[in-house]
């Protein structure tokens, strides 16, 4: 069935998102929010600010001009965050170009009754590719004519309650929208729900739980999307820190194939082991069948003193407008798009994504590393997208006041529309420097290539950014 999420009940779900946010904070609003204004001012110079392949490159001198300002509250009942920047820029040569820019990160959870029910919240606003088959931005800065502003929203009630002294309840709504400026890209609106009710018994009894969720994608000018699962599971111990888990269930999916064939439905299994020791260790490990075949899970993490190290593979079906609810709050120009780049495009893909981190503190050092590889098979055209990858920070306290910090990457992609894989390596160098109590500054050094085998995707470009940073 077709549904119409229409520009009206995307901003009505956004007034009915910002007013559940203030129901939020409304018992905290006289009390002591910790508030951070800043300003940010700088001057980039890149020598490629459209993207060209080589040859055609067109330097420029930008300016920017960013304030922003951080607010933080923690407390009986009520937490929030909320992180937002004004980015703006102003071409010296190419004046067209002149563009602004919203971030925000904002979210509230309030707990409206003792332990029981909850109301979480969040709105953000970030940079998304228009075009997957132009060259792909890794800032905001050059090829920026190339992105528009996202913005997501959303509200989610939760009840919680202790049925027996072993056996807990959950159950949870969530609504959510995804619009962009671009009117290209289509807006959507999301509602899922997620029940469980579990067994939450000491680690050498049986374990037991039984999981029901629903979620349910309204696109502007697209066909609804719903996906729909129930399973059972039998925890049984191995060891004091060990179980065998057992899993049994059925999906129900709803969505549009261009064969006319229905939308994979059947039974789903799956065997594994799950152990955990004192919140510092946690694996799991399973196999099974779903709909589409063999399916495994992965799930290892491991904490020492200093390091801490995640691997995480999983296999399910989603769409690209859920995983935008899924917001990262990393600083939007990251060392690389990563697993979160792709297409938006209102299609159900199987996504398979395997994920190593590492990160390592010293004393006086930082250092993270990852790998990705994620694939997605999109089920309605049988298209195909690719994404891996490695990328490693390092941020090394030079002095009390000094901090250098070197970041590469490499990245191979093959995204909708495009014949051949991209290769995209990029190498930034830089040193922060506290100059006062509220005052600081950065230079960095960006070095971005992109390889393909089709000439008018390649692109080459330097840029140098020096910018003054005051907080009030």
């Amino acid at each position: 069935m077709k549904v119409a999420a229409s520009h009206s009940c995307i901003h009505r779900v956004g007034l009915v998102v910002l007013f559940c946010c203030a129901v939020i904070v409304a018992p905290v609003c006289s009390a002591n929010w910790e508030l951070t204004p800043s300003v940010a001012v700088g001057v980039i110079y890149s020598d490629n600010i459209n993207l060209e392949p080589r040859g055609q490159e067109n330097a420029d001198l930008v300016m920017e001009v960013t304030p922003g300002i951080d607010a933080s509250f923690d407390g009986r009942r009520v937490d929030a965050d909320i992180r937002y920047r004004l980015q703006s820029y102003f071409y010296r040569d190419n004046s067209d170009l002149d563009e602004v820019f919203h971030q925000l990160s904002a979210r509230g959870t309030a707990e409206l009754s003792d332990e029981t029910f909850y109301l979480d919240g969040g709105l953000a606003v970030r940079q998304q590719v228009i075009d997957a088959s132009a060259p792909v931005p890794t800032g905001t800065i050059a090829g920026a004519g190339n992105l528009t502003d996202e913005y997501t929203a959303y509200i989610s009630p939760h009840w919680r309650t202790q049925l027996t002294d072993t056996v807990r309840a959950d159950l949870r709504y969530a609504i959510g929208m995804v619009s962009y400026d671009d009117n290209t890209l289509d807006d959507s609106v999301q509602h899922a729900v997620a029940a469980q009710v579990e067994n939450t018994s000491v680690a050498d009894r049986l374990y037991w739980a039984a999981r029901y969720r629903l979620s349910r994608v309204d696109y502007e000018d697209q066909d609804s999307i719903t996906l729909e699962q129930a399973t059972v599971e039998l925890g049984i111990p191995i060891t004091t820190q060990a179980r065998l888990v057992v899993i049994g269930g059925a999906e129900r999916n709803e969505f549009e194939l261009t064969d006319g064939s229905d939308a994979p439905d059947d039974t789903l299994w799956a065997i594994g082991i799950r152990s955990q020791r004192a919140g510092r260790y946690e694996f799991e490990a399973l196999v099974g069948e779903r709909s589409f075949g063999d399916t495994y899970s992965l799930r290892w993490v491991q904490e020492g003193r200093r390091w801490r190290t995640q691997a995480l593979y999983d296999e399910d079906f989603v769409t690209y407008a859920q995983t935008r609810l899924e917001f990262d709050p990393r600083s939007p120009e990251s060392i690389l798009p990563g697993p979160a780049l792709g297409t938006a495009v209102g299609e159900v893909y199987l996504r398979e994504l395997g994920q190593l981190e590492l990160a390592l503190n010293t004393a006086r050092t930082t250092t993270t590393a990852r790998v990705y590889n994620e694939r997605r098979l999109y089920q309605t055209t049988d298209r195909e997208e690719t994404l891996k990858g490695f990328d490693l920070t390092w941020n090394w306290a030079l002095r009390p006041r000094t901090t250098v910090l070197l970041s590469a990457g490499v990245q191979e992609s093959r995204l909708l529309g495009i014949d051949t894989p991209d290769e995209l390596t990029l190498v930034s160098a830089g040193v922060q420097q506290q100059l006062g109590r509220r005052l600081s500054g950065t230079l960095f050094l960006r070095r971005t290539d992109v390889k393909s085998d089709l000439p008018e995707r390649e692109y080459r470009e330097h840029s140098v950014a020096a910018r003054l940073i005051a907080t009030f």
